[in-house]
């Protein structure tokens, strides 16, 4: 990626945008509201300002969003396009995973992701500009995320971490840095991808498996304990005691997957399998 056209990155402090950092270096402007601390040595490269607040329009000719996309496009409706010619935006599968959630939190942030979606699109059509939205799986890798480092961080802490038996369904895990190399790629392309694509990892496991994978790599016990469906039903009571959040618990059965992954092999890219280790929950903020 030249850095004579060097694409504005927002999002910069969260995970997939510090590995996005880690390959391009200089050849992408970051922006955030502020410098996080692995990034002070390269202070005076960051564009600071507040997405929510700005009303400056992009200088850039390429947009890559790996942040909140209803703060991308609120900025994008005040400032106007710009000189943007392609967005490439991270949305998340939680748009479409948690519209029937029995946490009426998580069904408002499936909400949200649709509005912002259709907005963006909007926006972009309106304007002329190749718009790439993507819907990552479940990320990790960054030591940044708030599903699976939890739990990793308190199997560390304890020595073992229990595993509902009856955890089934399956998840498509999908790496930070695989992310980073789909947006790059997608922001490179001759011929833009317009459009919505899923992008999950590249391996589907059952929600067990992945929870036993994760106590394992931080050299954890894995403790599998019966739980059938009905049992996983009373979250309230139990989701502690599993280390996971109940609204999680309540989706163990149900897959979560993607449905349509050739967006990784219109860029060439073979996303990882979900093999973690104890440097993936080892937060870089």
């Amino acid at each position: 990626m030249s850095s004579a056209d060097a694409p504005w990155l927002l999002g910069a402090s969260g995970q997939v945008g510090y590995f996005l950092q880690q390959r391009c270096g200089d050849a992408v402007v970051p922006c955030a509201r502020s410098v996080p601390h692995w990034a002070t040595d390269r202070a005076g490269h960051w564009r600071l300002f507040d997405l929510w607040r700005s009303h400056d329009a992009p200088t850039c000719a390429r947009l890559i969003s790996a942040g909140p996309l209803d703060a991308c496009i609120d900025w994008l409706s005040r400032s106007g396009p710009g000189a943007l010619q392609r967005i490439v935006a991270l949305s998340s599968m939680s748009a479409l995973h948690k519209r029937a959630s029995a946490s009426a939190k998580e069904r408002d942030i499936a909400q949200r992701l649709l509005t912002s979606e259709q907005r963006l699109s909007e926006f972009a059509t309106k304007h002329g500009i190749a718009c790439t939205i993507l819907r990552p799986t479940l990320i990790w890798g960054a030591g940044m995320d708030h599903s699976l480092r939890p739990f990793a961080r308190n199997a560390l802490r304890r020595g073992s971490a229990i595993v509902p038996s009856g955890a089934i369904g399956l998840r498509q895990p999908v790496h930070a840095d695989d992310l980073a190399a789909l947006c790059i790629a997608l922001t490179q392309r001759n011929d833009p991808l317009p459009g919505v694509f899923e992008a999950g990892g590249g391996e589907r496991l059952p929600l067990r498996d992945m929870l036993a994978r994760t106590a394992r790599s931080v050299d954890a016990r894995a403790i599998r304990v019966p739980a059938p469906g009905v049992m996983l039903a009373s979250v309230a009571r139990i989701a502690g005691w599993f280390g996971v959040d109940a609204a999680a618990l309540s989706r163990a059965r149900q897959d979560q997957c993607t449905v349509d992954d050739a967006v990784w092999r219109n860029c060439g890219i073979a996303p990882r399998p979900f093999v973690p280790t104890r440097d993936d929950w080892s937060s870089v903020a």
